[in-house]
């Protein structure tokens, strides 16, 4: 299972996460290293709305914690119906909205409460506004989800 933070105008007019320009970007490389499909992961985002700035093109803005904490029971009722063993995090929103009150860091394992693990990773809009450290993060994104692939396998193998 993935979980982002929000949709923006892409994802919106689509009506379908993580298909804008940062989103189709995390999608490939997550399809390439997990070599699944994009159907075969349930991606999702912890709020359902796209948070925008009202001007003649609208502008997207970070979450409001109230958008957030009003979209988390529906969140806890996705989880609940995918029941994934691992989750990844994309960006401290996803993250936070997991695991309050844990310390963000991408690329490193964390046990959520409902026996899921969760690797948080950075989100890869940011990853793309950093040109000069961007390979260095896109490896980084690109290992944290060679971990989750580990886990799956070995899980799959009934380890």
């Amino acid at each position: 299972m993935v979980i982002g933070e929000a949709p923006g105008r892409v994802e919106t007019e689509q009506k379908r996460p993580f298909v804008g320009r940062a989103g189709s970007y995390f999608v490939g490389i997550l399809t390439d290293v997990l070599e699944r499909k994009r159907e075969s992961i349930y991606i999702t985002n912890v709020v359902k709305i796209w948070p925008r700035i009202q001007t003649p093109r609208g502008r997207t803005r970070p979450p409001t914690k109230r958008e957030e904490e009003f979209f988390l029971p529906l969140l806890r009722e996705e989880i609940g119906i995918v029941r994934p063993r691992v989750i990844i995090a994309v960006g401290r929103t996803a993250f936070n909205a997991l695991v309050p009150g844990k310390e963000f860091s991408p690329g490193v394992w964390v046990e959520g409460h409902g026996g899921y693990s969760i690797m948080p990773v950075y989100h890869p809009a940011y990853i793309l506004r950093r040109q000069r450290s961007m390979k260095e993060l896109e490896d980084g994104l690109v290992r944290a989800i060679e971990e989750v692939r580990r886990r799956l396998d070995h899980a799959a193998k009934g380890c």
